[in-house]
């Protein structure tokens, strides 16, 4: 919210700036190497910058690494770091990076780091600081996109030594105020920033579900609204004061079944599954519209993207599959929560449109505080929805069998070592062949259904330049420090 000008109709002052996002209560959380919600990475943004930052193309790009380039066989790389501090004035050094890469590769606390996976090649050992301004980062593997790995989520670089994360310390354009799970995070202004202090004074990033987060930007609660439902968009559109902004292709839904259980652990049930889903009619109906039919492949529009033949709904072709598997009066349980806008119509829809193929699903509705942290380890089929991400970054963090996020406890040996070729490839023409290959591994057997994907709609009220509308998940989405009055 707008303070420092006498009324809300008054020009706006960049004193304190409040934004609003979906929130998720008690599974918030602050600390970098674990947390993963778009909230949380919202919050990581404000405090904390990566080595690397994936832009809206899904490419990588410097942030506290000036300089980063591989060794001939990709067996290394020498990155040098910008003359930066952290909050406490301490100098940014090497040393930084390697506790960081420590601590994310160490032993796993009680939840897992999110980026162990996508980083399980650096060896830790060989790793060293140069100076301290000069790391080199040894590899036990081959790896020719080690810059995305260290711009995935969980790659935030934190201060050498740092174990309490309640109060962080770090290199961004803010400085950390307050945080409450499910309430609200405020933080001030970095003044020393290396990439320019922030015009807002303070920011306050407050959680809210869909309906509250259209009522503060409505009534002025709140000067920034992020992830309007098509709804929400449709009654801010044209209202005074406030503008609103549609980015495509930024978000994905999926259906996500566990492959190491019953009926799942069977790929002709899940090639059966896949036809089994309506998505015109999931786009149109639970997601309002506003969005386009995915097709069981992920990254649309990203680097690597495979373009294959679109699976379509057919009754018949999944009574065939099932036959094949030998599965009779199939039934099975589709755990999901009112986590995001039309999570629970889809998945209504599409218990209508299983019956059609004669499969029971039974729609079980969870805590929408513990969703994904209950989705994650239990049920057969649940649901979820991500935001962009490099593809080499999804394949790392959400289907290698020791990947953390892991939603469909996908394991397969033949991934994992086609995962590895590419990584020791060393042209991008040769690294999209291989991941070409995964795609269609995941697209005939894999767990995933990816339904839809949806446009992204954010508010902001007039007077504000430079807010962000940007794809998630990319280094322009939720950041605050170009903003200005």
């Amino acid at each position: 919210m707008v303070t420092g000008c006498g009324t809300r109709s008054g020009a706006p002052s960049t004193e304190t700036f409040t934004a609003a996002f979906q929130g998720s209560g008690a599974a918030e959380g602050i600390d970098p190497g674990v947390a993963s919600l778009f909230i949380d990475e919202a919050r990581m943004k404000t405090v904390y910058d990566g080595l690397f930052e994936i832009d809206h193309t899904m490419t990588a790009t410097p942030r506290l690494a000036a300089s980063s380039e591989p060794n001939a066989d990709g067996t290394g790389w020498r990155i040098t770091l910008r003359d930066t501090a952290w909050h406490d004035g301490k100098k940014l050094t090497s040393h930084d990076v390697l506790y960081t890469l420590a601590r994310v590769l160490g032993p796993p606390q009680r939840s897992p780091f999110i980026a162990a996976a996508t980083l399980a090649q650096v060896d830790l050992s060989r790793c060293r600081a140069v100076d301290d301004r000069t790391v080199e980062i040894a590899l036990r593997t081959p790896s020719f996109e080690l810059p995305l790995a260290l711009s995935a989520y969980g790659t935030k670089i934190v201060q050498d030594g740092a174990t309490d994360f309640s109060k962080p310390v770090g290199t961004g354009p803010f400085v950390f105020e307050s945080f409450e799970a499910g309430r609200q995070f405020t933080a001030r202004a970095n003044e020393r920033y290396w990439d320019g202090p922030p015009s807002i004074g303070h920011l306050r990033l407050v959680s809210a579900d869909a309906d509250a987060r259209l009522a503060a930007v409505q009534s002025g609660q709140v000067d920034y609204a992020d992830n309007l439902t098509p709804s929400a968009a449709r009654v801010l559109r044209g209202r005074a004061g406030i503008s609103v902004r549609s980015t495509p292709n930024s978000g994905i839904y999926f259906f996500a079944m566990k492959t190491d259980r019953a009926p799942f652990d069977n790929p002709d049930v899940r090639r059966a599954v896949m036809r089994m889903v309506d998505r015109d009619e999931l786009v149109k109906v639970a997601l309002e519209g506003d969005g386009e039919v995915a097709n069981d492949v992920f990254g649309k529009g990203s680097q690597y993207y495979a373009e294959l033949p679109q699976h379509t709904y057919d009754p018949d072709e999944a009574g065939r599959l099932l036959s094949r598997a030998g599965v009779r009066d199939l039934s099975f349980d589709l755990f999901t929560a009112p986590v995001d806008f039309g999570f629970v119509e889809a998945a209504r829809l599409f218990a209508d449109q299983a019956a059609k193929c004669g499969v029971r699903v039974n729609v079980v509705i969870g805590s929408k505080d513990s969703y994904y942290a209950d989705a994650l380890k239990t049920g057969q089929l649940t649901m979820g929805q991500s935001g962009p991400l490099a593809i080499p970054n999804h394949f790392a963090s959400r289907l290698l069998t020791t990947a953390p996020q892991n939603r469909t406890k996908w394991a397969d040996p033949e991934f994992d070592a086609l995962y590895a070729r590419a990584q020791a490839t060393p042209t991008v023409e040769g690294r999209t062949a291989i991941y070409r290959t995964m795609h269609e591994i995941l697209y005939d057997r894999g767990g995933f259904v990816f339904f839809g994907s949806t446009h992204w709609n954010t508010a902001a009220r007039d007077g504000f330049r430079n807010t962000p509308a940007a794809v998630p998940n990319s280094h322009e989405w939720a950041r605050f420090d170009k903003v200005t009055a």
